[in-house]
């Protein structure tokens, strides 16, 4: 496991700045082939337990280093749009609500921007992007809420039933565990130990149901980057560095 503050190396093949989506992946994947590859993530890491609860605690983390915080939400605002980001090893997937739905069909063909009547094919079609959907849900164990088994009826998610009267009403697929080890459903049960070793070192266990998932999750409940690609990264050789912050880049 290769987890730092600072620490980094004079050299690698691969320099991957940021711990989102896309960096995370790409850490892992560049890891598994071989290359040395090296992740900066200007962010602190998050174990499970590790998020503030209290109002103090979530009120100072907040990146702002003008005023000396480093915590987990970065707050930006532009000409009529807002928009919160993630600081911290995992990037967006810390703050994220976990659903996973896959883009339907009919979004790879819209109308073209500026020619009124014609349609406009992406260059990308939903079958060249089939199989990389299921290899994520794979790898991350995506899941729906067990809505019919015991303990999972929530009362929020039966009136939505009711009230769609049955039409169009369905369960999201979330990256969020809510089975155990042996695929039972059950609230807080401790996980088994992945194939890789989690980047904490810590445990993490199934989904209380406590609501909290945009603000961290401290149960690991959620399949965060950090518990999963990064983990793989880190185990194929990566070395991660946290508190990291790359400010200019030169030839």
């Amino acid at each position: 496991m290769s987890l730092s503050v600072g620490d980094l190396p004079s050299a690698t093949d691969v320099l991957v700045i940021g711990t989102g989506f896309g960096g995370s992946v790409m850490a892992s994947r560049l890891a598994e082939g071989g290359r040395d590859v090296c992740v900066l993530e200007r962010g602190k890491a998050y174990p499970p337990g590790s998020f503030p609860r209290s109002p103090t605690g979530v009120g100072l983390n907040f990146w702002d280093p003008s005023a000396g915080l480093h915590g987990l939400f970065n707050a930006w605002s532009f000409s009529g749009i807002d928009a919160v980001v993630s600081s911290g090893l995992g990037g967006g997937s810390l703050i994220y609500a976990n659903v996973l739905l896959r883009m339907d069909r009919s979004w790879f063909r819209q109308p073209h921007p500026y020619e009124p009547g014609v349609l406009e094919d992406w260059p990308i079609s939903y079958d060249d992007l089939e199989p990389h959907y299921q290899r994520v849900e794979d790898f991350l164990d995506v899941q729906q809420l067990p809505f019919a088994e015991a303990g999972f009826g929530l009362a929020k998610t039966a009136a939505m039933q009711h009230a769609s009267g049955g039409q169009g009403f369905s369960l999201a697929p979330l990256a969020v565990r809510f089975r155990d080890g042996a695929g039972k459903a059950v609230v807080g049960a401790e996980l088994p130990e992945a194939a890789y070793p989690n980047i904490h070192g810590s445990w993490r266990r199934t989904c209380r149901l406590c609501g909290e998932c945009d603000v961290g999750c401290n149960e690991g409940a959620k399949s965060t980057l950090d518990h999963t690609y990064l983990s793989a990264a880190s185990k194929a050789g990566a070395s991660i560095h946290v508190q990291s912050e790359v400010r200019s880049l030169a030839r």
